[in-house]
Formats: C-alpha cells, sequence, structure tokens
C-alpha cells in the first residue's frame, strides 16, 4: 500500500473500487461590456440556461421520485424553486439591461448581492442556506459555460459499483446522479459530516469520508483505493494482501448482517427470561423508516439540530412538518423528541453569538433555550403541534438544575394553552422527561425525578465530563473507560432514583448501542436502551443470549471486589458470559 489519506467519515462501511476524479474545476467567469443590440440575446442566453438547469433537476426526480429519500427529494425541489425565483432571475436580467454586461458576470454579482443580504431576505427559497443558493447557481452556471448540469451524465460510466468518486465537493444533483449509477463510494476534499452530501450519503447509506485534504492532487485517476468508512480512512495503491483482506472484511460485514437480521424478529427477552426494551435514534426520516422495518418499540431520541444547520433558523411550520412526518412514520409508536440540544460543537451559524470561551461548559441545550425563549417557543408549539397526529415525549438536553425544570414546563404550559386559544387540540398529557449527561444532573437524580416524567441518559457527555477526557484528542483518549467506576456508580444512581420514583430510565448514548456495553449497562439494570437502527440487530443478539443475572453479578463483583484500574477486563468478563 503506498498511500494512506485520512479524512471524516460521513457514513460507516467499506468501499472498494477504482478512483474516478470528478474535476470540473471553478468555471472560468468572463467579464466583459455588450453593445446594446446584444442584450436581447444575452438575455435569452441566461433565461435558457435557468429553464435547462431546472429541467435538469426536474428530469432527476422523475427518474428516480420512488428511489429517492425524502431528504434528497426535498434539496432538489429546493434548488429547483431556486432557480424559478424572481429575485435571482429578473435580478440578474437588470444587471445585463441596466450595465449592459454578460450574462455570466450579471449572475456572478446578483449571486454576491443575495449572499450579501442572505441573512436579511424575507424570501421561503433563497433564505433556506447559502450552500442551496451557491449550488443552484452552479448548475446555471455549467449551461453559461457549454458545460450542462448534466455533466456527470455524459462524464463517467452509467454504472460505477465498482467506481470510487473524488470531487472538491459534491451537491444534491451530483449526489442523486451518482447514487442512480449505484456508485461504490465517495471522497470529498471538502465538507463535513453535516453537509447536503454528507447527510444524503447516509440516507442512500452509501460510503464516504468528507474533508480529505487535497486528495485529489494525490490519487491518480484509475488508482485502485479502499474506503473505510468507520476508521475515516483512504488506502491507495496495489497491495493484494490488504485488497484481500478488505474484502474478506466487506464479505464477512454483509454476511453478518444478514445472519443477524432474524434476531429483529425474536422476543425481547434474555436467555435467564429478563424482558428488555430496543428504541431507535433517528434524525432524518430514512432513519425513522429503517427504525419502523427493524420493529422497534419507539424512537427514544429524536435529534432536532439537523433543523438548525440552515443560516436562517427553522420557522415553527416548518418544524412541525418534520416533526408529523416522522410520527406518522411510525404509526403510533411513540417518539421521544429532545429540544435543541445547540452547544459545544454543535452550534449553529445563526447562533454563533452564543460560543463562549470554553463551548463545553457554556451556553449549551436547555441553557441556551431559556436564554433564548422565543426560539424554544417555537419549538415547543410545533412538538405540541404534531403531537395531533401521534403519542410524542419531549426530553430536555443538558439539565444541571431543578429551576431550569421549572422554567421549562412554565414555558411549555404557555405554550399548549396558547394554541388552544387558537382551536387546536395538542395532547394534554406529553411527558416531558430530561436527559442526563452531566455529573450535577446524575448526582441530583432523585430531586430531578421528582419534577420529570422519564429520564434519558447521555452517556457520550456524561462520560466526557466525569472523566475530563475529549476522546477526540489522542493525547487522552487511551484513558476513555466507560467501565470507571465512577462512571459505573453514577449509572447505578441514575438507575435506582428512577426506580424510586417510577421513572422510566432509557440510556440513549453510544454505550446503548455497542453489544458488549450494552451488557455492561444490563448489568447495572438499565434494561430500556436507545440506538442507531444499524446497531439494533447485534445488539439485540447480544442480549438474547446473555444472562441478566450472570451479568448483574459479575458488575456486582467488579464494583465490590476487584481491584478497579481499568474496565477493559469487565468488559472481556461481561463478553465471556462469566
Amino acid at each position: 500500500m503506498s498511500l494512506a489519506l485520512t479524512g471524516l467519515g460521513a457514513t460507516s462501511g467499506i468501499a472498494i473500487g477504482r478512483v474516478h476524479r470528478l474535476t470540473p474545476g471553478e468555471l472560468s467567469i468572463p467579464e466583459y461590456h455588450i453593445d446594446a443590440n446584444a442584450v436581447s440575446s444575452e438575455l435569452e442566453r441566461i433565461e435558457r440556461a435557468f429553464e435547462r438547469g431546472e429541467q435538469f433537476l426536474a428530469g432527476l426526480l422523475g427518474r428516480m421520485e420512488s428511489d429517492l429519500p425524502d431528504t434528497a427529494r426535498d434539496l432538489l425541489q429546493a434548488h429547483r424553486l431556486i432557480l424559478r425565483d424572481p429575485l435571482l432571475i429578473e435580478g440578474t436580467a437588470t444587471r445585463i439591461r441596466r450595465e449592459r454586461i454578460n450574462a455570466e458576470w450579471a449572475l456572478v454579482q446578483q449571486t454576491d448581492e443575495l449572499q450579501a443580504e442572505f441573512r436579511s431576505l424575507d424570501n421561503d427559497y433563497l433564505a433556506q442556506r447559502r450552500e442551496d443558493l451557491d449550488q443552484a447557481v452552479g448548475l446555471v452556471r455549467r449551461e453559461l459555460a457549454d458545460q450542462p448540469a448534466v455533466l456527470l451524465s455524459t462524464h463517467i460510466a452509467h454504472r460505477l459499483e465498482d467506481t470510487i468518486v473524488v470531487a472538491p465537493e459534491l451537491g444534491p444533483a451530483d449526489m442523486t446522479v451518482l447514487a442512480e449509477r449505484s456508485v461504490a463510494g465517495l471522497i470529498t476534499e471538502h465538507g463535513g459530516p453535516w453537509s447536503h452530501a454528507a447527510i444524503l450519503a447516509r440516507s442512500l447509506e452509501i460510503p464516504m469520508l468528507v474533508g480529505v485534504h487535497h486528495a485529489l492532487d494525490l490519487l491518480e485517476e484509475g488508482e485502485p483505493v479502499i474506503l473505510d468508512g468507520h476508521y475515516g480512512a483512504v488506502l491507495a495503491g496495489e497491495d493484494e494482501s490488504l485488497l484481500a483482506h478488505y474484502h474478506e472484511k466487506r464479505e464477512a460485514g454483509r454476511r453478518r448482517r444478514i445472519d443477524l437480521q432474524r434476531y429483529l424478529a425474536r422476543s425481547s427477552i434474555t436467555s435467564d427470561g429478563q424482558p428488555f426494551v430496543l428504541t431507535g435514534n433517528a434524525d432524518l426520516l430514512p432513519e425513522f423508516q429503517r427504525c419502523r422495518d427493524a420493529g422497534v418499540e419507539a424512537v427514544g431520541l429524536m435529534r432536532t439540530e439537523y433543523l438548525y444547520l440552515n443560516e436562517v433558523l427553522p420557522d415553527e411550520d416548518s418544524q412541525y412538518q418534520a416533526y408529523r412526518a416522522a410520527i406518522e412514520t411510525m404509526a403510533g409508536r411513540p417518539i421521544t423528541i429532545r429540544t435543541l440540544d445547540a452547544g459545544g460543537d454543535k452550534l449553529p451559524a445563526m447562533l454563533a453569538f452564543a460560543k463562549g470561551p470554553n463551548p463545553a461548559l457554556g451556553l449549551r441545550g436547555l441553557r441556551l433555550s431559556l436564554a433564548l425563549t422565543d426560539l424554544f417557543k417555537q419549538q415547543v408549539r410545533a412538538i405540541l403541534r404534531a403531537s395531533m397526529h401521534g403519542p410524542v415525549q419531549i426530553l430536555l438536553p443538558m439539565l444541571t438544575r431543578c429551576d431550569e425544570i421549572h422554567q421549562a414546563r412554565g414555558l411549555i404550559e404557555q405554550c399548549y394553552r396558547e394554541l388552544q386559544a387558537e382551536g387546536l387540540a395538542p395532547d394534554p398529557d406529553i411527558p416531558v422527561g430530561g436527559m442526563i449527561e452531566t455529573p450535577a444532573a446524575a448526582l441530583a437524580a432523585d430531586q430531578l425525578a421528582e419534577r420529570l416524567d422519564f429520564f434519558s441518559i447521555g452517556t457520550n457527555d456524561l462520560i466526557q465530563y466525569v472523566l475530563a477526557i475529549d476522546r477526540s484528542d489522542e493525547l487522552v483518549n487511551h484513558l476513555y473507560d466507560p467501565a470507571h467506576p465512577a462512571i459505573l456508580d453514577l449509572l447505578s444512581r441514575i438507575q435506582q432514583a428512577g426506580l424510586r420514583h417510577g421513572r422510566t430510565v432509557t440510556v440513549c448514548g453510544e454505550l446503548a448501542g455497542d453489544a458488549v456495553t450494552a451488557r455492561l449497562l444490563l448489568g447495572l439494570g438499565l434494561n430500556r436502551l436507545s440506538m442507531p437502527p444499524a446497531t439494533l440487530p447485534a445488539v439485540k443478539k447480544s442480549l438474547i443470549e446473555a444472562s441478566a443475572e450472570d451479568c448483574r453479578q459479575i458488575v456486582g463483583r467488579w464494583m465490590t471486589t476487584t481491584p478497579q484500574d481499568s474496565g477493559q477486563d469487565l468488559l472481556e468478563q461481561l463478553q465471556r458470559g462469566r
């Protein structure tokens, strides 16, 4: 193997194939003045370019209507609407007439002006996102440069099962064409895990790495590569032994996934007859569909941060539509909707003013919502309206104090009364729960339980705060230990508080989605877990084959008698079952 590159895994999975470098490059923008008698022809050029770009998107939607996830369909429709918008079309035409400049120059100037005024635009189409505007305008620029929007259709093969496409970045139209042609994997130099392309790759289940710097400079056309989404690695070059290893790894993963699927139909009961409950984590609609198909009893965690990733914050109605779609997809199975958990590394651009010197300890989660009550009420009203279509629960993130619950419940009640006054009838008995993810909340679990209807344990943040370890920091991540005695003690405290007060306790962090640490949780009496749908089969198999009593005894002995210098031995004992 001659070269290894790293990036961020937007999706997990392994892809093996040969590189195709998608390098349309930055289109050169000609800038010149035109004569008066050339104005009409230039207006025809720009009108034709808008029409062809819009027709290309319409054609994509028509060909793949039944195969596209809702996320992709919504993005393509948004781009179509942008290409019909008079602010963009008429503004560009006005520049051509008034300034007597060519269409390309006029389009760039008009786009730049719209971007500069972006946040104050009172326009539902262009106010979605800078990324949307740039990508839609890019289609028009391709048409003007005689590099039509069907660039992918003409420059690469119709079937891409053995191809890994490398590009600077990819837009929704590009992603749709690549999915249509069954691309093996994707690598982009730019973008993050919440870019349009990354979101669509997860929805379409295409292995993808983002942020692989200089990939186009370092990877050659036709070069064999291996993409490992789990480790965020690209391995390039000829290495028969490594290639054979990854072929077997991919095939073993495929066989294992097929084998594990049969466990989904089995009852959720351990080998010694103890019941457990598995629920799903979901953000986007395809994930709700996968949760439903996996037969989960509920969605234990609906994250809502993705709704706030646009440059303009979502309004009440757009949130209501998203929650309603999720509720209707689950067809009567309850959904726990977590209110905005912004902060730390998840702060939307429009809320960047709230980023302090230490985001992990700053204005985040419920603290941010209580500081911006109009934002919180807008989301709560949307959730309450959606409750008219099926069972939901409200989950408050990042609790540390009882008075935070009092304030939040007061605002929820205020929203309920407002909606009643407007003639609506939301569910009057929506449960309100809290995320236990700080040491303060864990230690005050009894007091919080008196004011909440249920608990959800966020193990990711809880472990980070208790151990003072950032797992992304390679200097300290070797100290990350989910079986650290302090963690076990706090998890046990939370579970016991829930039992004393008759509150359900769900674990929705990464520990719940791991087949081994799920047994650790079972040993602590935590038998209600929520996880991404992809991890459900393996966790269910692990718990079905486990003895709950054996897990309790193993964990109990460890907490009381075992030298506790590392939790790895405990996890190995749980995996062996003795």
